[in-house]
C-alpha cells in the first residue's frame, strides 16, 4: 500500500482512461473522436465526454499534474492528439506493465487484452462478452456512413459511454492490484525505491505517447508512383513469375505452386540430406531454411525472389492516405527486448526493403536516416566495461581491430585491403555474441574444428571481461527469476530451458544477447523522447534508427541537433558515446551499396519499375485511349 500513496501524493489526480474512436481511413491513428471516459481511481468520481460536448477539446484537467492509466496508451494519446490536447506528460501503461511483469507482448491467442488481465488479477467484468460485441457492432456502424450525415440517438449514446466507462472501471481496479503486485515483486521499501520505479514506469508511458506523435506524423510518399504501382502491378506480377519459374520450375503453367516440382529443385541442386521434410514427406518451404541456403544456390535464391514476388501486394495496403503519407501502428514494447515493432508487415521499413524507394520528402523539406553504427559490439563493452572491447568499438571496425590482435593483419590493415581475414573475424563476433559453438564456427569458416576451437578460445579470452559480465549477469537473472535493463524493462527466466512445441529447447543463446539488444531499445525510447521534446518530426523509428522529416531551411541546424541527441542518449543508458551514421534524402529514396552501386533492393524496384514501364507502353499501343498519365 505504500507505493499506491506515494503515487498518489505525487498527483493532483489519478485517472483511469479509456476512449471510443474511428480510425482514419489508413486504419491507423485516431480520427473521429466520440468519447472520453475517466474515472479518479482513488475518489471514484466519473467523468464523460461525449463528441459534441465543450469540454472534450477542453477537458478540466492540467495534464502535467494528473496520472492517466490507460491500456495500450498510443490509441489514447492519439486521440488526445487529435483532439489538440496536447501530448500527455504522465501515463501508465497498464498493457505494457503487464507484459513486463509476467510476459513479452504478442498477438492471436495468447494476447495480453484488457480482459485477459483483469482475470488474471481476478477481477470481473460487469460487462458480458456479448454485451460488448453488440456495443463495438454499435461504434463501428458509423464506418457504414463514412462521410454521410450520421448521429447516434440519446439511447446509443449513453449505451457508447456507459461501454466506455466500464473499461475505466476495470483500469481502476487493475491498477490498483498491479501497484500492489510491483510493490512485491520488486521488494519496493523506500521513498528512493518508489522514485526510481515511478520514473521507470512514466519513462515507458512517455515514450508510448511519443510514438503515438511519430505514427500521426507518417512518412511521406511518391504518391503518383505508388498509384502507378498500384494500377499496374497485379498485371506485371505474374508474367515476372512466370519468367522467374522458366528457370526453376516450381510452379504450374497457371501459376500455382507444386511441391512435387520443388522437390526436384531440392533435388536437382543435391540438397536432399539437408533439407527438412514436413510431415507430409515434402521438403519444406520453411523461410529459415530458404534463408539459410539462398546466397549458396543460385537456384533457392531465385525462388526466394519468386517468393517475394508473389507476397508483393498492391501498395494500398501499404495504406498512404490523400495526404501522401503511409501509417503503421508502432508497438514500442513488441518484442521480448522491448524493440519497437509495426503492426504491419507491409509497413514501407518492413522486411520488403524494395519499398523504401517510394518514400519522397515532402515539398520544402529533407527526410534523414539516422542509424547508430555497430550498437551492438559497443553496448556490449559499455555494459561490461570491458576495456578491450571499448577499444576495438572506438577503432572504426572492431573486425579488424580483433584481427590484429590476434596478428592475423598488420596494423595498416582496413576492410579494403583485408576483407576475407575481416570476414573471419564478423563470423567469430557473431557466433560468440550469439552462443555458437565450434562446430556452426568451423562450417561457416570452413575450416577444422581444431582451428574453429582456437579461434573460440582465444577470441573469449581477449575479451574476457564481457564473457564474465554476461554470464554472471544471466546467472543472477536466474537466481532472482529475470533479467532487466537499467531502466526496468524485464525478461522472465526460470531456467535455461523451455518446452516448445512439445520439446526441450536450451534459451542461453537467446539470453546470451537479450542484455543487448534489449539496452539498443532503451537507447532508442531515450533517443525518441529527446527528439520529440525537442520538436523535432520524427517519422518512423526501425530497430536502431529514426527518419526525420525536417524542413531545409532549418536542415543543417537540426540535423547536428539530432544527432547529437541520439549520441547523448546512448550515454544516458549505457554509459558511453555510440557513433549515429546519415543517410540524406533529398528527393525518390535510392538504395546503393558500399561501393556506391545499386544494392539488390533497388536493383528490384528498378526491375519492377521497368516492367510496368514496358506494360504500360505496350498497353498503350493495343488502347491508346487507356495511355498512362501520372496522377
Amino acid at each position: 500500500m505504500k507505493f499506491l500513496n506515494f503515487i498518489r501524493s505525487n498527483f493532483d489526480r489519478v485517472l483511469a482512461e479509456d476512449t471510443e474512436f474511428h480510425f482514419d481511413l489508413t486504419g491507423t491513428i485516431p480520427e473521429k473522436v466520440l468519447c472520453f471516459c475517466y474515472i479518479d481511481i482513488f475518489t471514484g468520481e466519473k467523468f464523460r465526454y461525449w463528441e459534441y460536448d465543450k469540454q472534450l477539446s477542453h477537458p478540466h484537467f492540467d495534464f502535467d499534474k494528473v496520472l492517466l492509466v490507460s491500456y495500450n496508451s498510443t490509441a489514447e494519446v492519439g486521440c488526445h492528439l487529435k483532439q489538440l490536447h496536447g501530448r500527455p506528460r504522465n501515463i501508465w501503461d497498464a498493457y505494457v506493465e503487464t507484459a513486463r511483469l509476467y510476459k513479452p507482448m504478442r498477438s492471436g491467442k495468447g494476447a495480453l487484452t484488457l480482459l485477459s488481465t483483469a482475470e488474471n488479477y481476478g477481477i470481473q467484468d460487469k460487462m458480458t462478452e456479448l454485451e460488448k460485441e453488440n456495443n463495438l457492432d454499435l461504434i463501428l456502424r458509423r464506418n457504414k456512413y463514412a462521410g454521410l450525415p450520421f448521429k447516434y440517438s440519446d439511447e446509443e449514446q449513453k449505451q457508447i459511454l456507459d461501454y466506455c466507462e466500464a473499461d475505466t472501471e476495470l483500469l481502476r481496479q487493475i491498477f490498483i492490484k498491479q501497484v500492489l503486485d510491483i510493490e512485491t515483486k520488486l521488494n519496493l521499501k523506500t521513498d528512493k525505491d518508489f522514485d526510481d520505479e515511478l520514473w521507470r514506469i512514466l519513462f515507458r508511458g512517455y515514450s508510448i505517447g511519443c510514438v503515438a506523435q511519430v505514427e500521426r506524423n507518417g512518412i511521406p510518399v511518391d504518391l503518383a508512383l505508388v498509384n502507378k504501382f498500384n494500377e499496374y502491378w497485379p498485371h506485371v506480377k505474374n508474367n515476372l513469375i512466370k519468367e522467374v519459374n522458366k528457370e526453376i520450375n516450381v510452379f504450374t503453367d497457371d501459376l500455382k505452386f507444386s511441391f512435387d516440382k520443388f522437390d526436384q529443385l531440392i533435388k536437382r541442386n543435391n540438397l536432399e540430406l539437408k533439407w527438412p521434410r514436413m510431415k507430409s514427406g515434402h521438403f519444406t518451404t520453411n523461410k529459415k531454411i530458404i534463408d539459410q541456403y539462398k546466397d549458396e544456390y543460385e537456384d533457392i535464391e531465385k525462388f526466394a525472389e519468386i517468393r517475394k514476388l508473389q507476397n508483393m501486394t498492391k501498395l494500398t495496403a501499404y495504406t498512404p492516405g490523400q495526404d501522401g503519407r503511409t501509417r503503421t501502428s508502432l508497438n514500442m514494447f513488441g518484442t521480448v527486448t522491448g524493440r519497437a515493432s509495426p503492426s504491419s508487415a507491409k509497413f514501407v521499413f518492413s522486411a520488403s526493403k524494395w519499398a523504401r524507394n517510394f518514400i519522397k520528402p515532402a515539398y520544402g523539406t529533407k527526410l534523414v536516416y539516422i542509424d547508430y553504427k555497430s550498437q551492438e559490439p559497443a553496448v556490449m563493452g559499455y555494459l561490461s566495461n570491458d576495456k578491450n572491447l571499448i577499444a576495438a568499438y572506438q577503432s572504426g571496425d572492431i573486425y579488424i581491430h580483433t584481427a590484429k590482435l590476434f596478428d592475423y593483419v598488420p596494423e595498416t590493415a582496413t576492410e579494403d585491403t583485408h576483407p576475407k581475414e575481416r570476414d573471419i573475424f564478423k563470423v567469430l563476433y557473431l557466433a560468440n555474441s550469439y552462443g555458437q559453438g565450434p562446430v556452426a564456427v568451423a562450417q561457416a569458416l570452413k575450416t577444422t574444428l581444431l582451428e574453429a576451437k582456437y579461434l573460440q578460445k582465444k577470441y573469449k579470452e581477449t575479451y574476457s571481461t564481457y564473457f564474465n559480465w554476461i554470464a554472471g549477469n544471466i546467472e543472477h537473472g536466474l537466481q532472482r527469476g529475470y533479467l532487466s535493463t537499467v531502466f526496468g524493462w524485464q525478461r522472465h527466466i526460470k531456467d535455461l530451458f523451455q518446452i516448445k512445441d512439445g520439446k526441450k529447447v536450451d534459451i542461453r543463446r537467446s539470453l546470451l544477447n537479450w542484455p543487448i539488444q534489449s539496452h539498443g531499445a532503451e537507447i532508442l525510447r531515450t533517443a525518441l523522447i529527446d527528439l520529440t521534446t525537442n520538436h523535432l518530426k520524427v517519422c518512423a523509428t526501425i530497430h536502431d534508427a529514426v527518419l526525420l522529416e525536417i524542413p531545409i531551411p532549418e536542415f543543417d541546424e537540426q540535423l547536428e541537433l539530432a544527432k547529437k541527441l541520439m549520441v547523448e542518449a546512448s550515454i544516458k543508458v549505457v554509459g558511453g558515446p555510440i557513433r549515429v551514421d546519415t543517410e540524406i534524402i533529398s528527393s525518390n529514396f535510392i538504395q546503393l551499396g558500399k561501393n556506391g552501386e545499386p544494392n539488390k533492393h533497388q536493383k528490384l524496384f528498378d526491375r519492377i519499375m521497368s516492367e510496368i514501364e514496358t506494360y504500360t507502353r505496350n498497353e498503350s499501343k493495343v488502347h491508346p485511349e487507356q495511355e498512362y498519365r501520372p496522377i
